[in-house]
């Protein structure tokens, strides 16, 4: 018998999401697939689940700048990414860095950002998202990075646009381990139950 587990992010509309798989993250997280995309007809199709709360929403970005000088561009988006930092403990948002972990952008380390090609010639750019706790619904966090992105000041031809659909973070998924292995643990002995004393479980993963 196979038991599958996932920890799960819930949406304010009520779609649930499934969180990448890691060992020890103590951190925040992004939540990476739509449990409303699962192949159902797949053998890997989970049976248990954990449902709850995301804890922010983050909105991908780019700072980005097409002026034909190299270090100009360079100048331009990190002049702007500094404004940006100045402004985000009024705009109630973070802006972070990260492609499963998250960490926190300030103006400590946001030198440390790596320019890539921006995709067209004379173009660079620095990709992070803009993050807002979910103290309500996911439309809330949506108008407060809206708002946010809007007062940001251009820097020459420096500016910031969006590079995507919103999405979610979850703070710590290990500690939902416990509550997860308890939830499968239960329904696997009851399935095995129903086919009689001579079944057990096997779990693995």
């Amino acid at each position: 018998m196979r038991i599958g587990m996932i920890a799960a992010a819930m949406l304010a509309a009520g779609a649930p999401a499934a969180a990448q798989d890691n060992s020890n993250i103590m951190g925040e997280v992004v939540v990476t697939g739509q449990r409303a995309s699962a192949d159902y007809l797949s053998d890997e199709q989970t049976v248990v689940g954990l449902r709850r709360a995301a804890d922010s929403a983050i909105q991908p970005v780019k700072f980005t700048s097409d002026s034909r000088d190299a270090d100009v561009r360079k100048r331009e988006i990190h002049a702007m990414i500094e404004s940006a930092i100045r402004r985000t403990d009024a705009a109630g948002v973070e802006l972070v860095t990260g492609e499963f972990e998250l960490t926190k952008v300030t103006l400590a380390n946001y030198s440390d950002l790596a320019f890539r090609s921006g995709g067209r010639p004379d173009t660079s750019e620095i990709a992070v998202y803009v993050k807002a706790k979910l103290g309500g619904s996911v439309g809330s966090a949506q108008s407060r990075i809206d708002n946010f992105i809007k007062v940001v000041p251009a820097e020459g031809r420096a500016l910031i646009e969006r590079r995507g659909a919103i999405t979610l973070t979850i703070i710590n998924p290990d500690q939902y381990r416990p509550e997860i292995v308890k939830l499968v643990a239960d329904e696997a002995l009851k399935t095995a139950g129903a086919f009689g004393p001579d079944y057990g479980v096997r779990s693995r993963g």
